[in-house]
């Protein structure tokens, strides 16, 4: 019997990270309003900049943003970002996983804050493979079957698939900045190592 193929999409990730500075912001906000740089006027009244960007925000608080009485929020900036033509800024992890079960079951792996969140559907048994990406497996390539997680009919973990070490995220900066695979860096690891034990 042939596992049907499971997507796995990545819905977000660095949500707290932003391209622009708050100045970058700032130029955006001051642009669309068509701002004077020599009398320091604008052409756009900042009741039509609100229907401008379709901002669910009012008027009174985007005068306290442009008094310089408050910050902008996640969703201003991404209206403005929206006005200009650039993508939003990814879902927070909130965000990304509003649409799970209240009743889901939630599994910690590991100690500490958790560095990734996986969302399955369906009660389909599936095996993931998780090591900076996530990929399905074939389940039907020997894992035994998990009746529940209450210790009646759990299995025991089998030789075979005991968890392979992960790199960092720091590790996996390193190596995307040099521009190569993970297959790359074990293979001239191992060399390096061999190589070692020859002297």
């Amino acid at each position: 019997m042939t596992q049907p193929v499971t997507s796995v999409t990545l819905v977000t990730r660095d949500a707290t990270l932003d391209d622009l500075s708050t100045q970058d912001y700032r130029d955006i906000y001051d642009e669309l309003r068509e701002k004077d740089d020599c009398n320091g006027s604008y052409a756009v009244s900042l009741d039509k900049f609100v229907t401008l960007v379709l901002s669910q925000y009012s008027k009174a608080q985007w005068s306290k943003y442009h008094n310089g009485e408050t910050t902008l929020t996640r969703a201003m900036r991404n209206e403005l970002r929206r006005c200009v033509g650039l993508k939003p800024l990814p879902p927070t992890v909130a965000e990304a996983t509003a649409t799970a079960s209240p009743d889901a079951a939630v599994w910690q792996v590991g100690d500490g804050p958790a560095d990734s969140v996986i969302l399955v559907t369906g009660t389909e048994p599936i095996m993931l493979h998780v090591n900076g990406a996530v990929s399905v497996a074939d389940y039907t390539a020997g894992m035994p079957r998990n009746t529940g997680y209450n210790g009646q009919g759990a299995t025991k973990r089998h030789e075979a698939y005991r968890t392979r070490p992960t790199a960092t995220k720091a590790q996996d900066a390193r190596r995307s900045a040099l521009g190569v695979k993970w297959a790359e860096v074990i293979e001239r690891g191992l060399k390096a190592l061999e190589q070692e034990r020859a002297e």
